[in-house]
């Protein structure tokens, strides 16, 4: 018997691959920095692949900063774990979703967000 799958999701989400530099927020002791690289975004969260769990767990507030051109200014946020998948093999990564909770500049976010999805949507048309 198959298992059912609720989309949580409330936007739409477009592949692509940014570099990020975050840290696990809270008791200093027990912060951890973290580099990865975004798998898929939208306008209210993203997909991190990151090397290791390394205590992550839903709930958690992050810290990360972005930039979504080379050259590009640094986008500043932060966002809540929504959940980790971590894969049994260590030659994969873990990636963890992390919604957005605060964002300088977060108009420019989804104008360019939105710029990526129609992008995409006129890139699948021409196929």
């Amino acid at each position: 018997m198959a298992a059912e799958f609720s989309e949580k999701r409330h936007s739409q989400r477009v592949s692509l691959a940014l570099p990020i530099n975050g840290k696990r927020l809270g008791k200093l002791l027990h912060s951890h920095s973290f580099q990865g690289q975004t798998q898929d975004v939208s306008y209210e969260g993203l997909c991190i692949k990151i090397d290791s769990t390394n205590g992550f767990k839903p709930g958690q507030d992050v810290a990360f900063k972005t930039r979504l051109y080379p050259g590009d200014f640094l986008l500043k946020a932060q966002g809540r774990v929504c959940w980790i998948n971590g894969m049994p093999d260590p030659d994969w990564p873990v990636n963890m979703g992390v919604k957005i909770t605060h964002m300088h500049r977060y108009r420019l976010w989804v104008e360019r967000i939105e710029n990526k999805i129609l992008e995409a949507v006129v890139g699948n048309t021409r196929r």
